[in-house]
């Protein structure tokens, strides 16, 4: 598999990613800290995507059927790692 994917920020201003046809935009700065993913959000959400795919795809191969699944439940926490 080949990914292309482009990212870039400017000086104290959020940053942005392009995939495929998708922009997503980021904060990097203080004043989107509340309204904008951080990095490690998108992180989070990067592997919530992953896990959600392979239902769909474990899915298909092991002939089950689902109607709802969620990648990780509202305000989940990760003590272990500490603050991020």
């Amino acid at each position: 598999m080949n990914y292309k994917i482009n990212a870039i920020s400017d000086f104290n201003n959020d940053g942005e990613i392009h995939i495929k046809e998708s922009n997503i935009v980021f904060g990097t700065t203080s004043k989107t800290s509340e309204s904008l993913p951080n990095p490690a959000e998108l992180f989070l959400g990067s592997f919530a995507s992953c896990m959600l795919k392979n239902v769909e795809r474990f899915s298909l191969l092991m002939k089950f059927k689902y109607n709802h699944t969620v990648g990780f439940p509202k305000n989940v926490g990760f003590p272990l790692l500490g603050h991020l």
